[in-house]
């Protein structure tokens, strides 16, 4: 996989590069230690402490801070796809982060986008299949990289007001949140850059049977001027990126010339059998 580029200034003539660089212009159908954004959607704890369902949810290491509607800086959409495993997460598979779903995504089995299929191949499958469900465990999300500028009334899960203004934040953007965010990416003009402005977001409650959730709704956002902080603070996000891509591509290699090895020695094993 190309080393990721990066960007020396902000001006007229790099905005195309730079929006392809940041995945803006995709417009087809993490990193360790960024706090991370996601809006919370369970009512309360293992351990029965109640949450604020509906609210933003920013965990910085071993805190959760939320918050009702958040003001925010998309700087970066890229995609990835994801093969949880509940029952061992250490043995979940993982795609490299790219600015396009037309992108190759090697993953940490040594396949490719966690073995994901076409919509006609999953359509050809029986649906009380193996693979089907597996195909349906397979998810692709948007790894948003950001900031937020404002976020009144924030606060711990104890009711402790906290400043968060100013704070980079990863969004694993999927489900419900999937589609919010790609319009309101698809509707940054082609003569804008997505973080040369800036968008409140709300949550919305959805209901679907007995099931209850919410999904991020983005005000008309305003222009922003970029700075050379936002240049730095861009170049981080890139380079966290590329270390996480780094990580995938040797796990990826690692596990492919493992498969390889194994290939060639079952076929060595049917020759040996036929020849005896």
């Amino acid at each position: 996989m190309s080393a990721v580029m990066k960007i020396e200034e902000f001006n007229e003539d790099n905005l195309a590069k730079m929006a392809a660089m940041i995945g803006q212009t995709d417009h087809s159908k993490a990193a360790v230690g960024l706090p991370r954004l996601a809006i919370e959607q369970q009512n309360e704890t293992k351990e029965g402490d109640v949450l604020p369902k509906g609210s933003f949810r920013l965990r910085m290491g071993d805190q959760s801070i939320y918050a009702k509607e958040i003001e925010a800086r998309l700087f970066i959409r890229y995609y990835s796809y994801d093969l949880w495993n509940n029952d061992n997460p250490e043995l979940s598979v993982r795609t490299v982060l790219a600015p396009s779903l037309s992108d190759d995504f090697p993953d940490t089995s040594g396949g490719n986008k966690c073995g994901k299929l076409s919509k006609d191949e999953v359509a050809s499958l029986s649906s009380n299949s193996i693979e089907h469900a597996k195909q349906k465990s397979i998810k692709c999300t948007q790894v948003i990289y950001g900031v937020i500028t404002s976020a009144e009334g924030a606060k711990t899960v104890d009711g402790e007001g906290v400043d968060i203004k100013d704070t980079p934040f990863i969004w694993a953007a999927r489900g419900s949140a999937f589609m919010p965010v790609a319009n309101h990416i698809r509707e940054v003009p082609s003569n804008k850059i997505m973080f040369a402005q800036k968008a409140k977001i709300n949550t919305k409650r959805n209901v679907n049977g007995s099931v209850i959730y919410y999904s991020p709704v983005f005000d008309k956002p305003k222009s922003v001027k970029v700075g050379e902080k936002d240049i730095e603070l861009l170049n981080g996000f890139m380079e966290d990126i590329e270390k996480w891509n780094t990580k995938v591509v040797k796990e990826y290699s690692e596990r492919k010339e493992t498969v390889l090895a194994r290939d060639e020695l079952d076929v060595a094993n049917e020759l040996e059998s036929v020849a005896v």
